[in-house]
């Protein structure tokens, strides 16, 4: 017998470790009693128990416990409301992955129990989008409920007349919730364990119809997912040809960029030169455009395949067609570079009919392609050279370029959304190759967005510490992208150290050209007042070249003051207004070295402005990021350049992150030369140090105790060498004329 008073008792117990024990003993053997005696009555999962299995909520509850119990923990846990429910799960197993079958929830805070089968949000997006969902939800007997999971934890029952219109508003709000089918029953009185059993018997047999669509969706999705990695895998390097000339073709491994999607980076070499760089981007799903696997290819960033592949999984051999168009100014001029595009693949080998070519012919049989896998990436990269080349973006020897346009592949504003929570931010800094600390990244986070109407940080620090890249990482980071990934609302302007006055940001009226001239800046306020939505990023690198308060007085007084700025007086000029005031979502990331080629920073300025200074260095994730892809050797290199650079950062002389690079890398590039001009380890390290390390270093008598240190490390790499015949002669200026420079 299933006393739910009791169970609704136990739920209601104020002390969370006692709570979460009671619900462990009582309720958890009940549980797994039932279902146990649910299975037995179902053969098909009793006969085929490797593809089931029954989870539930006690791992949890045990967690809970302990820390509740432990003094250290205890407090944090006081208010928790981990056991005021219990779950039980049975699951189907498919591959790597699972279907909620049926799920046992008893919610002592919503004093009821339900029933039902849990699924995400992206199958019932795709059944809406093969407007099958209300098939579906028609299948339902009257007594199957839809339920919606909303954030914060509540459950809401959609009426299913209308549930198109709630899966379309989650669409639009770009929310993506779970949906439940199920029973819900008040959690009070006694019920046997017969009459339990009974509902779940049957509640089980109506929700027949999401069983199976659940099961075949994640079927597909899981062939799907092996097509994709079939794909990722392959990074056998091979030859591809464009308009005659051949090139070579390198692939990186896949590697993870968010949570669902993987990119593969390729490089296409004319010998040893670079001439293009691009990827493959592999999504589970999209969450802005797609439920299901895309495939979608971009030369420089610039996205010219997005493509669904869910429909090659089916039966048979299926031909995979990708149709392509462009959007440029009238239908007319769309056509003719749509059919030059087209025109140009069919004369690389590969069949096209109207606005379409093909990649190839994939059998759901072998769950492969009837193509080797390098020729079908042959083809979409081929393919993707061929767009860009046609929009000018690449420059391929062929007469008869079009004019430049965009491709409606993928809609900008469905791609460029921004989000500023914090998590997300950093869990796609960390996923790139750059390393920055999550103190660093929350600081730089907390300045930029602390103000409602003023966002102004400036980077101090030594040079190569990665002050741009942090900036850059942070504002792709915010419309979730990579690092290397083109952002139209990022523009990096250099400062120039003529600037006297604020014409190069604002602009001005030329007389010359009669017009006004509209500098990168400008354009950026511009276009950030036009879509007040959307952050901008202006980042003002080596902003001390010039005298910051003399360029940037203007836009410190507008944000100040929110007045406006007085651009220009001319009633013939229309493009521009007259006056432009400075919207919120313009954020501005100023980098600054400090040394005798710069000015100081005012108070004016710092007042306005919160000052990071990342002159810390920490090699360490520097290194293992770096060290896998790199000679066993080189180990010894880094070891050395780091103990050098702990020497000069007692005198604040030490370099960054760009300095070791550049020094590792060029003793790689030394290792691949042949035997008879390659230099021996300790003489390259000599080479670089002296190339890299020791012309920064100046200074007065503060400093003299740097060379006997700096010599002393460097006789590990031998006796008599060039480093330290410098520190040698360097140390004696400084004995005889109190100062002292590597300069002669």
């Amino acid at each position: 017998m299933l006393n739910l008073d009791h169970f609704q008792q136990l739920f209601d117990i104020e002390d969370t470790g006692e709570r979460c024990q009671k619900v462990l003993e009582v309720i958890e053997p009940t549980m797994q009693k039932v279902m146990n005696s649910f299975i037995s009555n179902h053969p098909d999962i009793l006969n085929n128990n490797e593809a089931y299995e029954v989870k539930s909520y006690a791992v949890t509850l045990k967690t809970t416990m302990y820390y509740a119990v432990n003094p250290k923990s205890a407090e944090s846990k006081k208010d928790s409301t981990i056991g005021r429910k219990y779950m039980i799960y049975l699951q189907r197993k498919i591959k790597d992955d699972i279907v909620n079958i049926l799920t046992i929830e008893f919610n002592g805070m919503e004093k009821q129990w339900r029933i039902y089968s849990e699924t995400r949000f992206n199958p019932i997006w795709k059944s809406y989008t093969d407007n099958k969902i209300s098939e579906l939800v028609h299948s339902l007997p009257s007594t199957i409920n839809i339920y919606r999971s909303d954030i914060p934890p509540t459950i809401i029952e959609i009426d299913k007349k209308e549930m198109n219109t709630d899966i379309k508003i989650n669409l639009d709000r770009k929310k993506r919730p779970s949906y439940s089918f199920g029973r819900s029953f008040p959690l009070n009185g006694m019920m046997s364990e017969e009459e339990f059993i009974h509902i779940m018997d049957n509640t089980f047999i109506q929700l027949q119809p999401i069983h199976e669509f659940l099961i075949t969706e994640k079927k597909e999705s899981v062939k799907a997912d092996y097509l994709m990695k079939q794909l990722m895998d392959s990074v056998t390097q091979f030859e591809i040809s464009l308009f005659g000339n051949t090139y070579k073709l390198n692939f990186d491994k896949a590697e993870q960029i968010r949570k669902n999607s993987k990119t593969q980076v390729f490089h296409i070499y004319d010998q040893d030169q670079l001439i293009v760089k691009g990827k493959l981007d592999f999504h589970e799903f999209h969450d802005k455009i797609s439920a299901t696997q895309r495939i979608g290819v971009d030369i420089y960033n610039i996205n010219n395949i997005f493509t669904p592949i869910r429909q090659l999984i089916s039966k048979g051999e299926i031909e995979w067609w990708i149709a392509k168009s462009f959007k440029t100014r009238n239908k007319e001029e769309n056509q003719l570079l749509t059919s030059h595009a087209i025109e140009l693949i069919g004369q690389h080998d590969i069949e096209v009919k109207q606005n379409s070519y093909k990649i190839g012919t994939y059998s759901n049989d072998l769950n492969s392609f009837t193509e080797d896998i390098e020729t079908i990436k042959k083809r979409l990269i081929t393919a993707a050279l061929i767009f860009s080349h046609v929009q000018d973006k690449i420059e391929l020897p062929e007469k008869d370029k079009e004019e430049t346009i965009e491709s409606e592949e993928v809609l900008l504003d469905e791609l460029f959304d921004s989000n500023f929570e914090l998590e997300a931010i950093y869990d796609l800094i960390q996923s790139s190759k750059l390393s920055f600390s999550k103190n660093v990244i929350r600081d730089f986070h907390l300045n930029l967005t602390a103000l409602e109407e003023k966002h102004f940080v400036i980077l101090s620090g030594i040079s190569g510490t990665g002050k741009t890249q942090l900036a850059k990482l942070y504002a792709n980071a915010v419309y979730g992208l990579d690092y290397e990934s083109n952002n139209p609302y990022l523009s990096i302007i250099p400062v120039r150290p003529d600037w006297m006055d604020g014409s190069p940001l604002f602009g001005y009226y030329s007389s010359f050209e009669k017009q006004y001239v509209v500098p990168e800046f400008l354009k950026m306020v511009l276009q950030a007042t036009k879509e007040r939505e959307k952050p901008h990023f202006i980042m003002l690198d080596e902003m001390n070249l010039a005298k910051v308060e003399y360029y940037l007085s203007d836009y410190l007084s507008a944000v100040e003051s929110q007045k406006e700025i007085p651009l220009h007086n001319r009633e013939d000029i229309i493009d521009v207004p007259n006056k432009i005031l400075i919207p919120p979502n313009v954020y501005i990331i100023g980098t600054i070295n400090v040394d005798e080629t710069t000015h100081s920073i005012s108070d004016k300025v710092l007042d306005r402005a919160f000052v990071m200074n990342l002159s810390e260095v920490d090699f360490e994730p520097f290194w293992n990021d770096m060290k896998n892809n790199l000679p066993a050797e080189i180990e010894e290199a880094f070891l050395f350049f780091k103990s050098v650079h702990n020497v000069l950062e007692k005198y604040d002389l030490h370099f960054g992150y760009r300095t070791m690079n550049e020094m590792i890398r060029k003793l790689v590039r030394n290792n691949e030369l042949p035997e008879s001009f390659s230099m021996e380890l300790h003489e390259a390290m000599d080479v670089v140090i002296v190339e890299k390390v020791l012309p920064k270093i100046r200074g007065d008598e503060r400093i003299e105790s740097l060379f006997e240190e700096l010599i002393d490390k460097v006789r590990i790499i031998g006796s008599d060498t060039r480093t330290e015949k410098e520190l040698v002669r360097m140390k004696k200026e400084l004995d005889r004329y109190g100062a002292t420079q590597y300069w002669r």
